[in-house]
């Protein structure tokens, strides 16, 4: 048996420091959740450090069960950014739960099931990180007692998840049952060789409907607007922001490298997906009166704006996925950070909450503000930039790509109605609900996190030639 070197474990030091953190805030006293936000947001910012300095390098570890390569190593930094700053402003919350440290292990958890997807090369290696990602945040919803919603929330995305694993479960059997291979490239050279037939087009369809469950896609999108409007705001950015993005992730790999070399028809399908859910999930988020449920919907439509890189599927249109990845995230997770400290001075996510906004809490409206910009792609946001270059690199294939750009855009000017309309509410109109009065002014851990998003949103929107040139990069890993 091969042992295991120092120089392979090295490039595995962002995983194991997750594990040693998780352990170590499990062992932590039952009112130890200040310590265990310590101890998360300290790891998760040396863990993304740790794997920031391995770009460049490329290395097969774990008998070639997993690869670090550019795409691991963006993807890896993109997720634990995302969920330091998602963790940044969860002190706020779980200061007044009795689960802390519960809530901030299971979310490590979630971080290394998260991180191990984009390394993998097998789909043993990939199923196990993406399941793990998955069972750490079934019950997240339900951290909170005091939400009388959660329980149900969470109880839907169980259910819901589990169903999705047992189709990729299924599809995966009727894989390896035809290449007898769980290597991915393995059975891309297989697919290669043997071209469409109906046993891999059948292991496509039941694959694609599980992740397209945890992507939250029309019309496996049903539990998204329930479990995230259930939930608590920071647990819902983490969700939607964070652990749904794994999904993506997975699709590139899977869908890209497996089934889209030999399989044109898998294209014409992911493209179908596109078009229903950015459509159907723009629509349902117009009719909306709670913006809690306006963003859950809202999600929906974005999972089919990321979609179009993947359908695409050029360097560039992969490259724009990446860059609305992120850029959706980072709107979501201050997102819904702005919902909680409005429903906490407010009293709840109603239109009516939010009506002369502007006068009351003038920081956190221009926050909010600049996220709902950026949502509808407006530049120099980031929101803009993946957007653009989707629809460059499907106008650039032609034929019916570019009607798919085109309804990208049309759907984009759709979402600007109801964005609009929450901005109008927050700047044009008289308040109608009173805020609390005891309510706290000044520095909040929240607060902090949502100008983290906001400045990354500006930041990278304003000069996004090097993130484009670094996510370019990661996607030639891949190829």
């Amino acid at each position: 048996m091969n042992s295991i070197t120092l120089d392979q474990l090295i490039p595995l030091l962002p995983e194991l420091l997750l594990v040693l953190a998780a352990i170590i805030i499990m062992l932590l006293p039952r009112k130890a959740g200040k310590a265990a936000w310590v101890i998360s947001a300290a790891t998760l910012a040396a863990a993304a450090v740790m794997c920031a300095m391995l770009w460049g390098v490329e290395a097969d570890l774990l008998g070639s069960a997993y690869r670090i390569d550019g795409f691991c190593v963006f993807a890896q930094v993109m997720l634990l950014s995302l969920g330091f700053i998602n963790i940044i402003g969860s002190v706020d919350f779980t200061s007044g739960i009795s689960r802390a440290k519960e809530y901030y292990a299971l979310l490590l958890t979630a971080m290394l099931g998260l991180v191990l997807i984009p390394g993998a090369t097998d789909y043993i290696t990939l199923t196990i990180g993406f399941e793990l990602a998955s069972i750490a945040t079934y019950t997240l919803p339900m951290i909170d007692p005091a939400n009388s919603k959660g329980r149900e929330a969470s109880l839907k995305y169980y259910l819901m998840g589990a169903f999705s694993s047992a189709l990729i479960f299924y599809g995966l059997s009727l894989l390896y049952g035809f290449t007898g291979t769980l290597q991915i490239r393995g059975t891309a050279e297989v697919i290669q060789l043997v071209g469409v037939h109906p046993v891999l087009a059948a292991a496509f369809v039941l694959m694609l409907a599980g992740y397209g469950y945890k992507m939250a896609l029309v019309p496996l999108h049903m539990w998204a607007a329930d479990t995230y409007s259930g939930a608590s705001s920071p647990t819902t950015g983490f969700i939607s922001g964070v652990t749904q993005k794994g999904a993506f992730i997975v699709a590139m790999k899977v869908v890209l490298v497996t089934f889209g070399i030999a399989m044109p028809a898998a294209s014409a399908i992911l493209g179908l997906l596109c078009v229903v859910s950015m459509t159907v999930g723009n629509v349902l988020a117009l009719l909306q009166d709670d913006v809690k449920r306006m963003l859950a919907y809202s999600s929906v439509a974005h999972a089919g704006n990321i979609l179009v890189g993947i359908t695409v599927a050029t360097g560039l249109a992969m490259a724009g996925a990446f860059l609305h990845i992120w850029a959706h995230a980072l709107m979501t997770i201050g997102g819904f950070f702005v919902l909680r400290m409005v429903a906490e001075a407010k009293g709840g996510t109603q239109i009516k909450h939010f009506r002369g906004l502007a006068r009351e809490m003038p920081y956190t409206s221009v926050a909010f503000m600049l996220i709902l910009l950026s949502y509808g792609g407006i530049p120099p946001l980031l929101g803009f930039w993946g957007k653009m270059l989707m629809t460059v690199a499907a106008v650039g294939r032609g034929g019916w790509y570019t009607v798919l750009a085109l309804l990208l855009v049309l759907n984009s000017a759709l979402s600007l109605v109801y964005y609009a309309r929450v901005i109008r509410e927050m700047y044009a109109k008289p308040s109608e609900v009173a805020q609390a009065p005891d309510m706290k002014r000044g520095f909040s851990w929240q607060g902090l996190a949502v100008w983290l998003a906001v400045g990354l949103l500006l930041g990278l929107g304003l000069f996004p030639g090097q993130l484009t040139d670094f996510a370019i990069t990661a996607v030639n890993a891949l190829a």
